[in-house]
């Protein structure tokens, strides 16, 4: 028999029982009690639990693992009321215990019904007495894993410290942090060789060991695919991970995300068994070991190395798409679209879109081929068919083009090139140009919920350029920046603010087609103003669009319930062919806002404030504030 030490030792199970806000043998008990109790009379009666002594949150605690404070449907008798009063001294101790309280001092009152009322009073003083201090710390972890970086980092960063007071949220803490920073590097067989608290509550004091074995780590092996779909050295490009990396559950999670996206497959499924898992050792590795020695010794005899086996399951040769709404930028309109996804092994894809509104008909092509990184990267060659009003100009342009679309962390890069033939009238008779031009478009987006922004910015940067020496009708440059950022000022509240720059440098901006020119006016511009009203004009007083611009938002919003909130706002900006004509025109009002599924309502009242515009406008749009 082990020499009594004095203290009460909580194994994992007992830690986790003792943590609990109420005793199940206690209730087993107590249920048994109520039963009998209720063979007797049923009177109407209900309790009103009072607690002292104590503050948050063990008076919180304190009062759910009241039996007697418990919500009940069903009236409780007397004898039941008096049984369940009988059961709190005990169920108060065990909620305090895992704050490092194990002896409080509880005086207890019980009043019954004065008069023709019904509701008893039950009340507790508490004096959780002196605080139980970790006397003895024992934090190690031991194995092949055990100067892990992660795992090193969470002993170091644990709440517990000897001297402080006893707290089992923290020990739960540690243990789970210790062990998560094991498995996640491939320790798969990391267990606690140790891991108690042992208790003396007549000293207040606690000894605490917790003590991680990270047993030899996993390697990832092989990944085969069960599909005949595409290529297997196309479908090996998606895999995030290579053999002979450390095993994590979370590159598997990523392989799994990065198929599901790829359009290509309707189901994933990804088997990697640790049973399955075989020792392998690299030819020669013995002589680099000599040189280099590698940081888990065990990797000397081989890696244990699991084999995945991903199944996928092919979606739809079609995909389908159709789209109708409603903006005051752009009237009714409707969409359509299809995708045609598994043209070839390599993964090879046709897009066909349409949009038709009161501004706009396009028809827009694309054949997209996966490069590099196949999860992001793609090169596509598009044709685009457009009849669009800029304006009061109506313009109508073929082009074609080709694009390298790739992906990076914070969004998008693409380099493009583009050929294009554009027909209009800019009030002195038919017009067309034609251009040839090179760009580079950069985007980055970041936010806490796309559809719902608490917190969040985006930006874009466009830059291309046009000669005359390259077979277009016009030499030119152009350069646009956008941005847009979401800031929380409190629970209920938000600063939303947008900003627009752009600038097109030309020796000849009169032969500049329409659909290169800067407009301002709209629901994501200037409110107070009509879609694309802020221009020069021409004799007719026409907005045939200007050479430079710059515009800005600036909007507070109220949540006043869930997702419905009241919007207001101030807008500025101007169109011009030259920087020393900027007269800003600037816009106010307010609004209302909800927060759909498929982004932000938005319907707002503006006042312009300049001479020219008229009393109100009225603005409706949904979608993403970023």
């Amino acid at each position: 028999m082990p020499p009594d030490t004095g203290f009460d030792r909580l194994t994992d199970k007992q830690h986790t029982r003792a943590c609990r806000c109420r005793a199940t043998g206690l209730l087993t008990i107590g249920s048994l009690i109520v039963a009998l109790a209720w063979a007797g009379p049923v009177l109407a009666d209900t309790v009103t639990v009072e607690i002292s002594g104590i503050d948050n949150p063990l008076r919180t605690n304190a009062r759910k693992s009241l039996s007697v404070a418990a919500k009940h449907d069903d009236a409780w008798s007397a004898a039941h009321i008096r049984t369940l009063y009988r059961l709190a001294p005990q169920e108060i101790r065990q909620a305090l215990a895992p704050y490092g309280y194990y002896a409080p001092d509880i005086e207890t009152e019980l009043t019954p019904p004065t008069g023709d009322a019904d509701i008893w009073q039950a009340h507790f003083t508490v004096d959780k007495g002196p605080a139980t201090k970790i006397r003895a710390l024992n934090i190690a972890a031991r194995g092949p894993g055990d100067e892990l970086e992660a795992l090193q980092s969470a002993m170091r960063n644990s709440e517990l410290a000897t001297g402080q007071r006893l707290v089992h949220s923290r020990y739960t803490a540690t243990k789970g942090a210790m062990f998560d920073a094991a498995y996640s590097a491939g320790y798969l067989d990391a267990k606690f060789s140790a891991s108690a608290i042992r208790v003396d509550p007549e000293e207040k004091r606690a000894e605490i060991d917790l003590v991680l074995d990270t047993g030899e780590r996993y390697y990832f092996g092989p990944v085969t695919f069960k599909q005949d779909l595409l290529a297997d050295d196309f479908v090996q490009r998606f895999v995030p991970f290579s053999q002979g990396q450390p095993y994590s559950a979370q590159e598997l999670i990523d392989l799994q995300l990065v198929l599901n996206d790829s359009d290509y497959y309707s189901q994933i499924e990804i088997d990697a068994e640790r049973a399955r898992a075989q020792r392998k050792l690299e030819e020669n590795a013995w002589f680099y070991d000599l040189i280099y020695p590698p940081s888990d010794p065990l990797e000397s005899i081989g890696q244990l190395r699991i084999p995945v086996t991903v199944t996928a399951e092919p979606s739809k040769g079609q995909s389908y798409k159709f789209s109708a709404g409603y903006g005051t930028d752009t009237g009714p309109r409707v969409g359509a679209g299809v995708t045609f996804r598994h043209l070839n092994k390599q993964g090879h894809q046709f897009r066909l879109d349409t949009r038709v509104s009161q501004i706009q008909r396009s028809l827009q092509a694309a054949y997209d081929i996966p490069i590099e990184n196949v999860a992001k990267d793609k090169l596509s060659f598009t044709g685009t068919i457009n009849n669009e009003q800029f304006g009061d100009i109506t313009s109508t342009y073929y082009g074609v083009g080709v694009v390298r679309d790739t992906g990076w962390q914070l969004g998008r890069k693409r380099a493009y090139l583009r050929f294009q033939q554009e027909f209009y009238d800019l009030g002195d008779g038919n017009r067309s140009s034609v251009l040839l031009y090179p760009g580079y478009n950069i985007t980055l987006q970041k936010a806490d919920d796309l559809l719902f922004t608490r917190q969040g910015v985006s930006a874009s940067a466009d830059v291309h350029g046009a000669a005359e020496a390259l077979a277009s009708s016009t030499n030119m440059i152009s350069a646009e920046l956008n941005g847009a950022a979401v800031v929380p000022i409190t629970d209920t509240t938000r600063l939303v603010t947008r900003g627009r720059l752009g600038a097109i440098g030309t020796d000849n901006f009169e032969d500049v087609p329409p659909s290169q020119r800067f407009f301002a006016g709209g629901a994501q511009s200037v409110r107070g103003y009509s879609y694309q009203s802020i221009s020069p004009t021409n004799d007719d007083n026409e907005d045939i669009g200007g050479r430079y611009v710059a515009t800005f938002s600036v909007e507070g919003n109220w949540f006043f319930y869930k997702k419905f909130g009241l919007a207001t706002f101030f807008d500025a900006g101007d169109v011009v062919n030259s920087v020393g004509d900027y007269s800003l025109n600037k816009g106010v009002g307010l609004g209302v806002r909800y927060g759909s599924p498929v982004g932000m309502v938005r319907l707002d009242v503006a006042h312009p404030l300049d001479d020219t515009g008229g009393d109100f406008a009225i603005h409706f749009s949904l979608g993403p504030d970023l």
